[in-house]
């Protein structure tokens, strides 16, 4: 495992891999996700700069909406004690910089992989209505996977939106790399605003670069800037002779100085330079194709094959029209031809196929003997033993596409299939390839019995007796669950269900007994509820059961209490919140039911047994606010949260001012995971009874931290003392899940 000489947050750096005018980048380790990152450092007097950091800040939120396979993807940022970081996708490569360092010259086939990648990227960014402004070969980043090239795009700090107009975004207006800058942006007066046209020239320059092996100008900056706004760019060819008319024209439309003259995108530049490769493949198979009818006819002439001569000639002018000797040898094969009768030619012609077919006959190539005899046939019907030796290759063939078709069947086990293609093959050749094919049809026929074996003990297993009792198995878990919840009144409707089958067990009639006592308990009490007796069932005057989920929830009366860090006043109307987070058997239930997707943890569509009662995790906000939504319920806001985890004191956690202990909640992982909930109480409960309130796992609230993020509470069983206090707030982005995010729901009368 690789040094780790500092940590920034919960990242740990692992090695310096870039450094900058602006910022260092590292390998580092995600120690929460246990993944390596890439983590870019504003250096010290930069992050103090407001505009550079404001200028930072705009390249992270406009990098982190971007989702393309050829750009690197952003994971987190975050100002952490003056030290401004950026997290990235860890690219385990070298840059085209690199690249071009040490090939400084590369060929069509080895440029358009790379362009036409980057094309990608620069046509996403122009469809976001962005431009990057700062394209260049050390922003682009190459690796290898299965041995096909990756290319990804980095470094925003330059982008620029087409939909606004920022006073930041024309401070950097004339920002870029001087030698790959677009004319606008050298001189927008005279070239007008900047658009993705500037990308694409900046591609351009880069493509020249690549093929060309230096760029169309240098010189310094100012040099630079001039002639990219002014100067014509010297044509390709004149270090590149071998490079190509049509290339170096491809190459200088991208670059022309009028914005409106280059490709309408990065991706029709790169079609182009496509076009030009697809047409050099096609001329060199032309080519080829030309020196083998040559080649023939040459041999055909030698061999005095007049006929073949002639038809070898036709094709050659057909490839190229000017071919000088192909007019003097179809001259010389039609006077040769007009000195034979066309009865001899078709009889050698005959003999010479029919040989051919022959021989390809004894050598098994069974299509070529069946194209050979179908020429004599067609020909003479009669002649020699052609019909005989057509059908025996016609069937040879057959057999040989059988013989291939049931191997293929057996391989993947469809016997009956592969037995049934066995039996063609067999049929009137039972010594087919040395009795080879015999044995097989025996092991598919071996295979087939096996199958149907097999097919017989699965029926008997499927009789209604099975049936019935495996539906009597899933109402008596569902019974055990509903039991160890005390929803009472889905006990009873499940227990009648249970009784009503033919299956004999005695536990569901106790459960059933006991259910009725606790029904006929609770309709005793005086019920003050301000929800209807189709949502909820009171337990007391400060406890209900939620009848969708049955989940057991408590009063916060209305009233004030103290907020936040400074205690401010804050009154909150009455909200009933849930006694425990959500566990993982009961949102299942919910999966099962909307078929939504698990939890990644479970391995499966449920959880493993022994973490049925933990807090559920892995959760992002839209999965719990879904939740909610189908329960009735909601999140809670962090300030509902907050009162009924501290109550009306102030106190710093839910049991008081003491501090944590690992007899109070599951916090600074001395647990090193969640717990059940309910396994600290009643001794770590708030004063309103609420579970788990304070460490085991953060909680999803329904309140905006900032325009991008949600608000959590609670601290989890990893993080320390400080963050399990009442007070205490935490941001993430809504779309993320973790192993210690989990979530509780709230109602409130009236809604």
């Amino acid at each position: 495992m690789a040094q780790v000489f500092r940590r920034i947050g919960k990242y740990e750096l692992l090695d310096e891999i870039g450094r900058g005018g602006f910022a260092v980048v590292y390998k580092a380790r995600d120690t929460r996700l246990g993944r390596e990152v890439a983590l870019k450092v504003i250096k010290g007097n930069f992050a103090q700069d407001q505009a550079f950091a404001d200028r930072f800040k705009a390249e992270v939120q406009t990098s982190a909406r971007l989702r393309h396979p050829n750009i690197v993807a952003v994971f987190d940022f975050d100002d952490l004690d003056g030290v401004l970081y950026l997290v990235m996708e860890l690219i385990e490569g070298r840059s085209l910089r690199a690249y071009l360092d040490e090939c400084p010259r590369l060929s069509l086939d080895q440029a358009l992989p790379i362009l036409s990648q980057v094309a990608a990227a620069l046509d996403y960014l122009a469809g976001q209505q962005l431009v990057h402004r700062d394209i260049k070969p050390a922003n682009i980043l190459l690796e290898h996977e299965a041995d096909q090239l990756q290319v990804k795009l980095t470094d925003f700090g330059l982008v620029r939106s087409l939909e606004s107009s920022t006073q930041l975004t024309q401070s950097a207006s004339v920002l870029g790399t001087p030698a790959y800058m677009s004319p606008e942006q050298a001189d927008s007066q005279r070239w007008g605003s900047i658009t993705s046209a500037a990308d694409i020239y900046s591609l351009g320059v880069m493509a020249y670069e690549m093929l060309a092996g230096r760029l169309p100008f240098d010189g310094e900056t100012l040099t630079l800037m001039h002639a990219h706004a002014y100067d014509q760019p010297p044509s390709p060819l004149q270090y590149a002779p071998d490079l190509g008319v049509a290339v170096a024209d491809v190459l200088l439309r991208a670059l022309a100085k009028p914005p409106q003259l280059r490709y309408p995108s990065a991706g029709e530049f790169v079609v182009a330079l496509q076009q030009v490769q697809r047409t050099r493949q096609q001329q060199a198979q032309q080519r080829t194709e030309l020196d083998q009818f040559v080649e023939q006819a040459q041999a055909a002439r030698s061999a005095k094959e007049w006929l073949r001569l002639q038809g070898l000639c036709y094709q050659i002018m057909q490839l190229d029209r000017t071919y000088p000797e192909a007019l003097v040898w179809m001259g010389e094969a039609t006077v040769e031809l007009q000195r034979e009768s066309a009865e001899e030619v078709t009889r050698r012609q005959r003999i010479k196929r029919y040989e051919e077919g022959e021989a390809a006959l004894n050598a098994g190539q069974w299509q070529t003997a069946i194209v050979a005899f179908e020429e004599v046939a067609q020909g003479n019907p009669d002649f020699r033993e052609v019909q005989q030796k057509l059908a025996t290759a016609r069937d040879e063939l057959q057999r040989a596409q059988w013989y291939d078709e049931a191997i293929a069947h057996a391989e993947v086990q469809h016997w009956a299939e592969a037995s049934r293609v066995w039996l063609k093959v067999l049929q009137g050749r039972l010594g087919y390839h040395n009795y080879d094919a015999a044995a097989r049809l025996l092991i598919s026929a071996e295979g087939l019995l096996a199958q149907f074996d097999e097919a017989v003990r699965y029926l008997t297993r499927t009789t209604r007796e099975v049936e019935t009792l495996q539906e009597a198995l899933r109402l008596y878990d569902t019974l055990a669950l509903l039991v160890d919840e005390q929803t009472w009144p889905r006990v009873i409707t499940l227990a009648e269900q249970l009784q009503a089958l033919p299956v004999n067990l005695k536990q569901p009639e106790k459960w059933l007994a006991q259910a009725r006592k606790r029904v006929e308990l609770v309709a005793a009490l005086p019920v003050v509820t301000a929800f209807s007796a189709s949502m909820a069932k009171m337990l007391s005057a400060d406890r209900l059961t939620w009848l969708t989920d049955g989940k057991e929830m408590v009063r916060v009366p209305a009233g004030e209490f103290l907020y936040g860090e400074d205690k401010q006043k804050l009154n909150l109307p009455e909200f009933w919140i849930d006694k425990t987070p959500i566990t993982n058997a009961e949102y299942a239930r919910f999966v099962a039911a909307t078929k939504c997707a698990a939890p990644q943890h479970w391995k499966g569509q449920s959880p493993a047994k022994e973490i049925a009662e933990h807090p559920v995790v892995n959760v992002s906000h839209e999965d719990a606010t879904a939740y909610a939504k189908r329960a009735g319920k909601r999140l809670p806001s962090e300030q509902e949260w907050e009162k009924a985890a501290r109550g009306t004191d102030g106190r710093t956690y839910p049991w008081g001012d003491q501090q944590p202990t690992d007899k109070l909640c599951n916090f600074g992982q001395n647990i090193k995971s969640t717990t059940s909930v309910g396994k600290y109480s009643p001794q770590g409960d708030s004063p309103y009874g609420c579970v788990d309130m304070a460490g085991n796992v953060w909680e999803w609230t329904a309140s905006d931290y900032n325009d991008a993020n949600k608000v959590l509470r609670g601290g989890s069983w990893s993080d320390l003392a400080s963050y399990v206090r009442t007070a205490d707030r935490r941001n993430i982005t809504p779309a993320f899940r973790y192993d210690d995010i989990g979530f509780r729901c709230v109602a409130a009368p009236g809604e």
